[in-house]
């Protein structure tokens, strides 16, 4: 197909996500990835998989983890994470300068979003390894940060992209977003490059999930200082800020 009601440009959590909300309308929706398979989920799938959530009492945590034993239950004292330590510590990192609206979204529906992405199949484990430590016998969380996804970062994106199969989703591989189609009705597409070839794919909406600039040394150099060309960066290869100039070229700030 070269036309679609929704269009996501980048395969990661945010992108999959999105796409996955948009299938639910009963729309026709394609992701573009420019990784190959294999290689496909950006940054996410160099993550550690972990997800803060706020929480008021295990009962929260139990609905996001319901396969839990009931020794690990026994053996795990959980704590609480309530909505104000979220936004308290969204403030402390950003010393104040996090978007308020953004925020109270990210605070308010953090538990019901990852409620949501378990029916799509992510399945949430606690993260024992590196959050919690043993006193008298008994798992004893820490830093409010108590779930991850199974499986790390690979093994989100591997349930998402599962889920967008059996959901009908076209995901492109090797297709690398060049442009947007734009006018002054606004965006109507994106121009690819895939297989050798350049084309259209028109959609009544796009959205930009392809990640940030790590990959790109010019981009690192320009926008974070001297000598950031030479620094050693993890994540994917492909994070070269393509999305972030593709809405530039059209007039984003």
């Amino acid at each position: 197909m070269s036309e679609y009601d929704v269009v996501v440009v980048g395969a990661g959590n945010a992108a999959m996500c999105a796409a996955l909300a948009a299938r639910e309308h009963g729309v026709s929706v394609a992701v573009l990835e420019c990784a190959p398979e294999g290689e496909h989920g950006g940054n996410s799938s160099f993550t550690a998989g972990a997800m803060r959530v706020a929480y008021n009492t295990v009962n929260d945590l139990y609905a996001l983890m319901p396969d839990l034993s009931d020794s690990e239950k026994e053996n795990t004292d959980f704590g609480t994470y309530s909505e104000d330590q979220f936004f308290d510590d969204m403030a402390r990192v950003t010393q104040n300068r996090t978007h308020p609206d953004m925020v109270e979204l990210l605070v308010r529906r953090s538990h019901a979003t990852m409620n949501w992405m378990r029916t799509k199949g992510v399945r949430f484990v606690p993260i024992y390894g590196r959050q919690a430590f043993k006193v008298d016998g008994k798992f004893k969380f820490w830093g409010g940060l108590t779930v991850e996804a199974w499986g790390g970062g690979p093994g989100l994106v591997e349930a998402l992209h599962k889920s967008a199969a059996r959901e009908g989703i076209a995901v492109m591989f090797e297709t690398r977003a060049l442009s947007l189609i734009a006018d002054d009705n606004g965006v109507q597409g994106v121009r690819v490059r895939r297989n050798g070839k350049t084309r259209d794919i028109r959609a009544k909406a796009v959205i930009l999930a392809s990640g940030g600039f790590q990959a790109n040394a010019e981009w690192r150099t320009r926008y974070l200082g001297p000598s950031w060309d030479l620094a050693k960066v993890r994540g994917t290869r492909f994070n070269t800020g393509s999305g972030i100039q593709m809405a530039l070229d059209i007039g984003a700030r």
